[in-house]
């Protein structure tokens, strides 16, 4: 399955790592690791789609939601395109996830395009998103 995914800052993709390992520490959903964390936009190829990210801020919400492939926390402030139907930060494959996950503002650097199999992913295409800068 193709994704589009939205690729995070270091500091930001380092600290949810350590998020979820200790999810997977409580849990033992080892497909925490079948994906990098990213902010997942949609399902198909949309990379080469305008994309405006803001000054690439993003917060979720601290339930995951199932949106029909894996579990994600969803978007709760932070740029959007509308082809986005549900994006959220990927947690899981595992449909019933339960866990309450640390609000923790995100900060993105990229867009990706991703590969993702049941157990494995692939990074087909990538570069990096200017931010907005108010002055």
């Amino acid at each position: 399955m193709l994704l589009t995914v939205l690729t995070l800052d270091e500091a930001p993709r380092l600290e949810w790592r350590r998020v979820l390992t200790g999810y997977y520490r409580q849990t033992g959903d080892w497909s925490v690791y079948t994906l990098f964390p990213c902010i997942i936009f949609a399902e198909g190829d949309y990379y080469d789609n305008f994309i405006s990210i803001g000054n690439g801020t993003y917060t979720f919400t601290s339930e995951p939601k199932w949106n029909g492939s894996c579990a994600v926390l969803p978007v709760k402030t932070g740029s959007v395109p509308d082809y986005a139907l549900s994006p959220g930060l990927f947690i899981s494959k595992k449909k019933n996830t339960r866990y309450s996950f640390p609000e923790i503002k995100t900060t993105v650097d990229g867009i990706a395009l991703i590969d993702s199999s049941e157990n494995r992913f692939s990074v087909l295409r990538s570069r990096h998103l200017r931010k907005d800068i108010t002055l």
